[in-house]
């Protein structure tokens, strides 16, 4: 059915009138166009809208416009301030009691979660987030953003494209070869919630979370089945060397978000 519905378009151009090229032209244009914006998700428009209505190196202004515009265009693609606020909690409580904050954000989609662990260690100079996404048009979004929004900031931020079904041991090899991060002081997973145990054990296997880092992670409600090994894992009562605090959030939908920290102890890998 679908071959027969675009035979048309391969048909000679001798054979096509000259509007029939026009239609041709105008219909291929607007089918890139649809897919573009279907990868897209409005994340380019974040990007150009911040950049041009906010100061430069105001992140909490940027914050505003970000989660206004994807409000109001329908978007989807803000956290929310609860949530964001949580991030910035989980951060701040990894960080080490002096020194700059290493932080692993998994999914940072258009770069506000970005801009929320940010906040969390603006004033440790040095400090290092490294935020993977699978989506290319969003993870270019996000660059836009927090190079914008962190303009003068002491603040290194590494984009990394990462699949979501990627091999997350050999990345995590990889990272350190690049830029010598040994351990982490947060992980934020926001990618397939099946693979979370799976990268948390990678981590704990590589010694890669300092003591006292914090793991944060959302949809623990929405994703309840999805996330259920996880959650088992890094339970307090698991023996697993974690504990873990849930708090509700009303927005931008009812659902929770999972705060754990690493306190060590006997661990099943």
């Amino acid at each position: 059915l679908a071959h027969r519905r675009f035979t048309w378009l391969n048909l000679p151009t001798a054979a096509m009138s000259s509007s029939w090229q026009l239609a041709r032209v105008a219909f291929y244009s607007l089918w890139v166009t649809l897919c573009h914006a279907a990868q897209d998700n409005g994340a380019s428009q974040l990007a150009k809208h911040v950049g041009e209505t906010t100061p430069a190196g105001d992140i909490r202004a940027t914050l505003a416009a970000f989660d206004d515009l994807s409000l109001r265009r329908g978007f989807g693609m803000h956290l929310g301030v609860q949530k964001g606020e949580l991030i910035e909690l989980a951060v701040g409580q990894g960080l080490p009691a002096s020194g700059p904050g290493v932080v692993l954000e998994t999914g940072c989609h258009a770069g506000d979660g970005t801009l929320r662990a940010i906040v969390a260690m603006a004033a440790r100079q040095g400090s290092t987030i490294v935020s993977t996404e699978d989506n290319a048009e969003w993870l270019a979004a996000a660059q836009l953003v927090v190079a914008h929004a962190t303009k003068d900031l002491d603040i290194k931020f590494v984009p990394r494209k990462l699949a979501e079904d990627a091999a997350f041991d050999e990345f995590l090899d990889e990272l350190r070869e690049e830029t010598g991060i040994v351990q982490f002081s947060t992980i934020i997973f926001d990618q397939d919630p099946t693979r979370f145990v799976y990268q948390l054990q990678a981590l704990l296997a590589k010694g890669m979370l300092q003591p006292g880092a914090t793991l944060y992670v959302d949809n623990v409600k929405t994703k309840a089945h999805r996330l259920r090994k996880y959650l088992d894992f890094v339970a307090s009562s698991s023996g697993n060397g974690f504990k873990t605090t849930i708090s509700d959030i009303t927005e931008p939908y009812a659902d929770a978000v999972a705060i754990s920290t690493f306190v060590g102890g006997n661990r099943e890998l």
